[in-house]
């Protein structure tokens, strides 16, 4: 089911890539490739691997947390971290975007060479030859979305370069970032029809409805930038607001095909346990979820990843651990099942205290599955974030820190483990494994698929996108159809903030929100003069109760200006290609 993996050694063994504009191959002849199959593979596999789908670069892989850092969801452990670096960096045309750049030439010279060498082949059926083509237009259309949400307009190649191209080929200017756009949205619209009806995006390999799922994504945030957004370097950044329904209209009309198909839904295994449901959404890869529309896959080991491992909190049995502490913002932004308000700031202080089993577990049950916090069941224990307890011992009152106390026979620790309290008392759980033996909580121990498109959040596209086309019974049916399967009181109207307030909790850490608060021009208000918050908790032993006060989670205070929209491109660059002209504000 998931063999194409296995192309993945020979194709960081044989091959090589870069992210220059003009590039010559250094690898075995190109000319062979497409005369073998496994070469074919792995050359395809290449292209694969360089795709941001969940980013595992940096030291540990650490930067699988770099959109929920930027994006004010969960931060990293420590500061010299990738994902903390790059929410705490300035931006400049010296500094370029860093760790959040993504200029892909290489990748998108191989796309080209593929789509018009592979025709050439003399050992391959046609069947497989229109496939290859397929699979590979969709990957340089990805690419391209996933530069021009970060840079508005860059250079649209879509064919091989060579040596004698004339100069404004080899050195092209940016297009229009509504050029880009609309190329993405063509080829998309032209392959999806050449594709059979089989799915296979749920085993890594892109198929027609992969195909719409992008469609439908990118198509939203180009109505986004239309709408919120605002045009200048001569239409290099920015799309004309005329074009915003147009733009709407084109993502309504991917997410409903994609409905109509029949092909997928919910995933509801559990419906009596929501947040046993909401958990094991993302523990079941393959078909047999029929949630998943497109996933890049994973094996331990093989392929596998380092979630497991970072993420688990403290106490554990991991070598390292509690790498991804939730934010105390993010964390309200979670409803409680009985819609009450949550707890005001003001009365987080040392003269009040809580039933934990209240203050967070009665909320959304997408935010328990998704998040420690004290006194999480876990693997058959309690996780752990309190700083001390306090209790009666012989008459007197004790506080400490220190140890464990007997408590009618079995133990209590006077405080949480270290790593787990540093910074914001709350880790990231959503996507972990239960399952996983601890022996097994080991570097590239993880196989769990990433969910690249799943079906939860096309319903979302919907609702968004049918709301500002003035359909608002459509935008309420859909994300009451999410809020359902969470256990959620439903909706009596939609509204833009309750819309973009579903997408937030139920899209939480899949590397989403970021690019929404950009494409929606609020991560200014959102984020800038901002220092967000973590908590501490101080149990009492007697009451079972918890004293819960604020903290700085972060040692700065946030800065996102409004040139922050549109990522710098570096001088590297410039210097490579003078023809690049500079974003705004840079």
């Amino acid at each position: 089911m998931r063999k194409f993996i296995i192309f993945l050694a020979i194709c960081l063994t044989t091959f090589s890539c870069n992210d220059d504009l003009n590039v010559e191959p250094d690898f075995l002849s190109e000319s062979s490739v497409f005369e073998d199959k496994a070469l074919t593979e792995a050359y395809m596999s290449q292209i694969y691997e360089s795709m941001q789908f969940m980013n595992t670069t940096s030291f540990g892989q650490t930067n699988m947390g770099l959109i929920s850092a930027i994006g004010a969801e969960a931060i990293a452990f420590a500061n010299w971290q990738a994902p903390n670096q790059a929410f705490l960096r300035t931006y400049s045309q010296q500094n370029g975007a860093g760790t959040l750049g993504y200029w892909a030439y290489g990748a998108v010279r191989q796309s080209n060479f593929i789509i018009e060498n592979i025709v050439n082949s003399k050992a391959f059926e046609k069947e497989y030859i229109d496939k290859k083509i397929l699979e590979a237009r969709f990957l340089r259309a990805y690419i391209y979305f996933d530069m021009v949400k970060r840079y508005g307009g860059v250079p649209l190649i879509t064919k091989v370069q060579k040596a004698d191209d004339p100069e404004e080929e080899l050195f092209p200017k940016r297009a229009k970032e509504q050029e880009i756009y609309d190329f993405i949205y063509t080829e998309l619209n032209d392959i999806i029809g050449k594709f059979s009806n089989d799915r296979t995006g749920a085993e890594g390999r892109v198929d027609k409805y992969t195909a719409l799922a992008l469609q439908s994504r990118a198509m939203l945030y180009a109505a986004s930038i239309a709408k919120f957004g605002e045009v200048d370097l001569d239409a290099v950044v920015g799309i004309n607001s005329s074009l915003t329904e147009q733009y709407y209209k084109r993502s309504y009309d991917a997410s409903v095909a994609l409905e109509k198909s029949g092909v997928f839904s919910l995933y509801n295994a559990s419906p009596s346990d929501k947040v046993k449901n909401f958990g094991d959404l993302f523990l079941t890869d393959g078909l047999g979820n029929p949630e998943v529309i497109f996933a890049e896959v994973y094996e331990p080991i093989v392929r596998g990843h380092n979630l497991d491992y970072l993420a688990h909190p403290d106490g554990f049995n991991t070598t390292w651990n509690s790498n991804f502490p939730v934010l105390y913002d993010f964390a309200e932004l979670f409803e409680y099942k009985d819609g009450r308000q949550n707890v005001p700031r003001s009365m987080l202080t040392a003269n009040n205290d809580w039933d934990i089993k209240d203050f967070f577990g009665e909320k959304d049950p997408r935010f328990v599955a998704s998040v420690f916090f004290p006194q999480t069941s876990w693997r058959g224990e309690e996780v752990y974030f309190h700083t001390n307890t306090t209790y009666t011992l012989n008459g007197q009152v004790v506080t400490t820190n220190q140890g464990n106390i007997d408590v009618n026979g079995a133990t209590w620790p006077a405080s949480g483990p270290a790593r787990s309290i540093r910074n914001t008392s709350l880790l990231l759980r959503k996507r972990l494994d239960p399952n996983l033996p601890l022996s097994g909580v080991i570097e590239l121990g993880s196989g769990q698929d990433f969910f690249v498109f799943r079906y939860g959040e096309i319903l979302l596209n919907k609702a968004e996108a049918a709301f500002y086309l003035n359909n608002s019974g459509e935008a309420l049916d859909a994300i009451n159809k999410i809020r359902d399967r969470a256990g959620m009181p439903l909706r009596t109207i939609a509204t833009e903030e309750n819309i973009r307030l579903e997408r937030q909790v139920e899209l939480a850490f899949e590397d989403h929100r970021f690019w929404d608060l950009v494409r929606w021009r609020t991560a200014v208000e959102e984020m800038d003069g901002v220092r967000m918050s973590g908590l501490v908790f101080r149990y009492n032993l007697d009451t079972d109760r918890y004293v819960i006060t604020l903290k700085n989670a972060e040692t700065q205070t946030r800065i996102f200006g409004k040139e922050r929209y549109y990522l710098p491109i570096s001088q590297g660059l410039i210097s490579d290609n003078e023809n690049l002209v500079q974003n705004p504000g840079y």
